[in-house]
């Protein structure tokens, strides 16, 4: 990539040189004080270059607008309308009828049987068992227990202190003479007859009257309904839908096309003259060449003047 761009450079410059040189062979001679004096001032020369520039025009473009209009269209709804018809109907009649009819019927018959049934007897038997009984052989006593105060002596002491607490003297108590029972428990067994009641079963034989059941036929009469089928024509009037068009409004949006003058701008190729400064060497000692070193071992020669 490098290598073509040093390429296409060493290209323009050597068409550059080659412009150059043939402009100033064209050119009219200078005299040669007036070529010694002007060697190194820079040289211009018109050059056609092609550029794009932006040019306004106005074009016609189609747009289109929104308009809502109202339109009659034709609708349909439904109505439920009486309508008569007439049908065939099939009626079942119930008709009494008398029949006579065998039927079996169950008779309850009483008979006499001999059964042996368990009678239930009770008895009393004596029988004989040990109780035991707690007895008290105590006995009385007679002992001195001491008296309590008498009522006089209550009073006394609420009145008058006691003699007790004057004197140093030991107080008499009083006592009196009271049977005191001394218990003494003693068990004792004892053999007691007693009569217990005891159940037997006896079986025993008795006459039992037992209803047995018989199947017997008879005859009745019977009274049964016949359905009877009858056919007869009726009128009846049904609701019947059915589709009605009528004549309904509605608002629909249409798309109207119409033009409009737009500005717009375009980009246009034109051909445009420039000055552009042109190198020239002159043969003289203040020029010399120039040789630029390039990679890959390419070498460009320029001629030039000295600065």
């Amino acid at each position: 990539m490098i290598r073509q761009q040093i390429r296409v450079a060493l290209l323009a410059g050597s068409l550059v040189a080659a412009t150059a040189l043939t402009a100033r062979a064209e050119d009219p001679q200078p005299a040669p004080a007036a070529a010694a004096a002007d060697c190194c001032a820079p040289q211009y020369r018109t050059v056609c270059v092609k550029e794009w520039v932006p040019e306004k025009y106005e074009t016609t473009r189609t747009v289109y607008e929104r308009v809502c209009r109202e339109e009659k269209y034709t609708a349909y709804r439904c109505e439920s309308v009486p309508e008569t018809r007439t049908r065939q109907v099939t009626v079942y009649k119930q008709v009494p009828e008398v029949k006579e009819v065998v039927r079996h019927v169950c008779v309850k018959v009483p008979v006499v049987e001999e059964r042996t049934v368990m009678k239930t007897e009770w008895k009393c038997v004596p029988e004989t068992r040990v109780v035991r009984k707690c007895v008290d052989k105590g006995h009385y006593e007679c002992k001195e227990v001491p008296c309590g105060p008498s009522i006089m002596d209550r009073l006394r002491k609420c009145f008058h202190h006691d003699c007790c607490d004057d004197c140093c003297e030991p107080c008499v108590v009083r006592t009196k003479t009271v049977k005191v029972w001394v218990p003494c428990p003693v068990w004792e067994e004892h053999t007691v007859t007693c009569m217990k009641r005891v159940c037997e079963h006896i079986p025993v034989k008795c006459q039992v009257t037992v209803c047995k059941t018989e199947v017997r036929e008879e005859k009745c009469q019977v009274t049964v309904c016949k359905c009877v089928p009858e056919t007869r024509t009726e009128t009846y009037t049904c609701m019947v839908q059915k589709t009605v068009p009528y004549e309904a409004t509605r608002t629909v949006v249409h798309c109207v096309p119409h033009e409009e003058k737009v500005a717009c701008t375009r980009m246009v190729c034109r051909t445009v003259q420039k000055q552009v400064p042109v190198e020239t060497c002159c043969e003289t000692s203040c020029c010399k060449p120039r040789w630029f070193h390039l990679g890959g071992g390419l070498g460009f020669r320029h001629h030039g003047c000295c600065e």
